[in-house]
């Protein structure tokens, strides 16, 4: 499964596709729109990671209560 979602910039408020995969791998975001650039530090990159485990492990238990 590969988590995907539209952010909106901060800076020109225009929406950015997130891939969440590839910004966790570079450390950052780019705006297409503005080029404004967001740079993550290892701990909002720990925390993203945790977030992002307990997601995963929630959509999982979900689909083992829906029946078939």
């Amino acid at each position: 499964m590969q988590l995907q979602l539209n952010y909106t910039c901060d800076v020109c408020e225009e929406t950015i596709h997130l891939d969440f995969e590839k910004s966790f791998e570079e450390k950052k975001l780019e705006c297409p729109h503005c080029g404004v650039v967001y740079d993550f530090s290892e701990d909002d990159l720990a925390k993203f990671n945790e977030c992002y485990k307990n997601f995963v492990q929630r959509m999982k238990e979900s689909k083992k209560k829906i029946p078939s």
